[in-house]
Parts: structure tokens; sequence; C-alpha cells
């Protein structure tokens, strides 16, 4: 069993987790930036479930959108899998 081909898969996985846990913070960050009230004085003390759960929504919205982006395929990878299939036809 070939195992650099795993160690490129976990490595690829964690980074991308990171990448996606700080787009996430970001737009935390800039969510409470642009509002006009404080967003954990609203949601810690004073229990306002409505804004809670209109931030959750927001998180999933996000985290769609970054997992769109982090999986969709890049031209470079389109041009990879053209070598790819190129090498395989001239081994034929």
């Amino acid at each position: 069993m070939e195992w650099t081909g795993v160690i490129h898969g976990v490595i690829d996985t964690v980074i991308y987790s990171v990448l996606g846990i700080v787009l996430m913070g970001l737009g935390f960050l800039l969510i409470n930036f642009f509002s006009p009230f404080s967003l954990k004085k609203e949601i810690e003390d004073d229990q306002n479930i409505a804004l809670g759960i209109i931030i959750g929504a927001v998180f999933i919205g996000i985290a769609i959108i970054v997992g769109s982006v982090i999986t969709s395929p890049s031209s470079s990878s389109k041009s990879v899998e053209k070598n790819i299939e190129q090498k395989i036809e001239q081994q034929k």
C-alpha cells in the first residue's frame, strides 16, 4: 500500500479545515463589525434567541459557500487531470 497518497490526503484535509475555520471566523468578525449592536451582548446577556438563530443560519450559509469553493475543481486541477490522462494513453 502506498502511504504517500494517504499522507497527502490527510495534509490536504487539515489545511482545508484550518482554512475553513479561519474564513468562518472572518465572516463572524465582519458580521459583528457591520452590526449596529454587540452580538455578544445581545446573545449572551440579553438571551436574544432570534439573533442566535439568525447568526447560526449565517454560519451555515458561510460554511456551504466556503465548502463549495474549497471543493470546486480549479483550472489547475483540470490540467493535472489532462496530463495524467495523456500519460496513461501514452503507456498503452
